[in-house]
């Protein structure tokens, strides 16, 4: 040990030795916990329920149509809310639907979205199973 080492070991206490066996452990433990982390938001993320907007015609000052496919299990039934839009983001128009029960696990739909002033356009916003 040389001087240096010496006086600063008296000044500030010796350095623990460093325990590999504790590091690797608690490495382990972290890795453990980010896994099951994923596998919680995955799992919480999950919907049987996926909608594909199809497009949308703005009909008139007052109606908006949307098309849209419906993609659930076969034989449930699901409840939509629609919008239609003006320029500025703002909701010109509010409708909710229930689909199904069908045979099928993918079905198209148009709904009308009544408005109360021009909309530029229509769009699914939420669907849930019942």
């Amino acid at each position: 040990m040389s001087s240096t080492d010496k006086l600063l070991s008296q000044r500030y206490g010796t350095k623990r030795p460093v325990n590999a066996r504790r590091n690797r452990i608690l490495a382990g433990f972290g890795v453990g916990a980010m896994i099951l982390a994923a596998a919680y938001f995955a799992a919480a993320n999950y919907s049987p329920l996926v909608t594909t907007e199809v497009g949308f015609r703005v009909e008139s000052d007052w109606r908006t149509e949307v098309d849209f496919e419906l993609s659930m299990p076969a034989g449930s039934t699901a409840i939509c809310t629609f919008e239609a839009l003006d320029n500025s983001f703002g909701v010109v128009g509010f409708a909710e639907f229930e689909f199904g029960p069908s045979e099928f696990d993918t079905n198209r739909y148009t709904v009308a979205i009544n408005t109360y002033s021009m909309a530029v356009t229509g769009l699914v916003d939420e669907c849930t199973l019942r």
